[in-house]
């Protein structure tokens, strides 16, 4: 294995880079275009945002298109992109009816776009596919992550004057090369495409006793027996999406890249938050294990981010506080 630092994984890691910078430069050059910007109300990126959210929830309501979520989740990403919607029409000067203010109040808080953008890229991750749904997904995720891009250069966090650390750029290129692996492991096979459901019944056997004069003598006991009812699976069938919890595990997942890439984000938090995350993760991870490739590959990427991480928050607990010289007589 190549250790942190050495030439290949330098060169992978600057090619991975420059693909990035150039798929971002494309997507700045779409979103930056006047002709899109002036058909928006005041110019809005996030109202288009959760006008594709809206649009992804609703449309596989319709007949012959497939991708919808489950009733709570759609229920939350539509009340979602209506509260940003509505604080976008009132900042583009727009007026709302007064039933409607609360929730433009409630989506003013600074919180708010960066949960609702992170709930929206998980939703686009878990519905990849074909299909209109998982286009629509995939797009509302890039219009509202271009947006949170742009907000987080602007804030306090992007500000570079901390300085640098050797451990900083080891502990991100592990971290996201390990959150990687994670994604590619959830697209890939982990069980079968068949969701097994178990039952149980009470059944009653019944021992009839016959004598040599023909009489007979009946005992009944009752047990439980259990079967398993086999039904198709949904959304994400037989990969790691498709498991119970997904949604958490990659909603982890993105918050254990911002805490490996932004240093101010780690130091505005207690130091044990990653190393419990990361491990929440592993233990998920380790109940799926099958014969199948994708837990694997999820587990080899999850223990990447373990060591990384527990290196990270054991740094500062081992370092040993330099000794003062002793005092002359």
């Amino acid at each position: 294995m190549n250790a942190p630092g050495s030439p290949v994984m330098d060169e992978v890691a600057d090619q991975a880079r420059r693909a990035a910078d150039s798929a971002g430069r494309a997507v700045q050059d779409v979103l930056d275009d006047p002709r899109l910007r002036e058909r928006l109300p005041g110019g809005s990126l996030p109202l288009l945002g959760s006008g594709l959210v809206a649009a992804a929830v609703v449309v596989p309501v319709l007949p012959f298109v497939g991708g919808g979520l489950g009733l709570p989740w759609a229920a939350l990403m539509l009340v979602g992109a209506g509260m940003l919607g509505a604080r976008e029409w009132v900042a583009a000067g727009r007026k709302l009816p007064d039933a409607l203010v609360p929730a433009v109040k409630w989506a003013a808080h600074p919180a708010f776009p960066p949960m609702f953008t992170a709930l929206t890229v998980t939703q686009a991750f878990l519905s990849l596919g074909f299909g209109v749904a998982s286009l629509l997904w995939v797009l509302a995720a890039v219009v509202l992550g271009f947006v949170q891009w742009r907000a987080f250069q602007a804030s306090p966090l992007a500000e570079p004057s901390l300085t640098r650390r050797p451990a900083d750029v080891r502990l991100k290129r592990w971290v996201f090369a390990g959150v990687a692996a994670c994604a590619v492991g959830l697209l890939l096979p982990w069980s079968s495409a068949w969701s097994l459901v178990p039952t149980a019944h009470l059944q009653r056997e019944r021992t009839i006793t016959l004598d040599d004069n023909f009489a007979w003598d009946i005992e009944d006991q009752h047990t439980w027996k259990f079967n398993t009812l086999v039904l198709p699976a949904g959304q994400g069938a037989g990969t790691g999406r498709g498991r119970l919890g997904a949604t958490g595990v990659v909603l982890g997942l993105l918050a254990l890249g911002v805490l490996g890439a932004v240093r101010r984000a780690r130091e505005a938090l207690p130091s044990a938050v990653p190393v419990v995350l990361a491990g929440l993760i592993t233990v998920w991870g380790m109940t799926g294990l099958s014969s199948k490739p994708g837990p694997w590959l999820f587990l080899l990427g999850i223990l990447a981010v373990d060591v990384a991480v527990a290196r990270e928050w054991l740094g500062p607990r081992s370092a040993v506080p330099p000794t003062e010289p002793p005092a002359s007589a």
